[in-house]
């Protein structure tokens, strides 16, 4: 397994376009890996501007400095934005059906049920103290 392999999602982040890696569009590029071992490119969207495209596929997506993890797959528009919103994602990453493109495996990722699991309920930490005292 590697660093940005997903336990969620099977798709393996396969990099960035090379040849405009450091232009303006090198960032908003993204390939993936299906579980086929077919690349696909991904437009890169930030997790709050995700547009609502028909027939397309939206990945949820955090940033190590690995690489991008997918965390959550499935229709774009409303479910996007919520998973990207409930799993704190960084990115949202959309790849565009074509009229003749099969992509047997990313279209499974429509068959697999979209749930994004809940956030731990963690109690509200209290705010900190600061004295005027320091220890000697």
């Amino acid at each position: 397994m590697n660093a940005t392999d997903s336990l969620l999602v099977p798709l393996v982040d396969a990099g960035g376009l090379n040849g405009l890696k450091h232009g303006a569009l090198g960032a908003r590029y993204r390939f993936w890996r299906d579980e086929d071992g077919v690349r696909h490119v991904f437009s890169v969207y930030p997790a709050d501007a995700a547009p609502d495209y028909p027939h397309a596929l939206a990945v949820v997506a955090r940033r190590t400095p690995a690489g991008s993890i997918a965390m959550w797959a499935g229709p774009t528009g409303e479910a996007a934005q919520a998973a990207a919103a409930r799993l704190r994602a960084d990115e949202v990453h959309i790849h565009v059906f074509g009229e003749e493109e099969a992509a047997p495996a990313l279209r499974r990722l429509f068959a697999r049920p979209a749930c994004v699991p809940p956030l731990p309920l963690v109690p509200a930490l209290p705010a900190p103290c600061f004295s005027k005292r320091h220890a000697a």
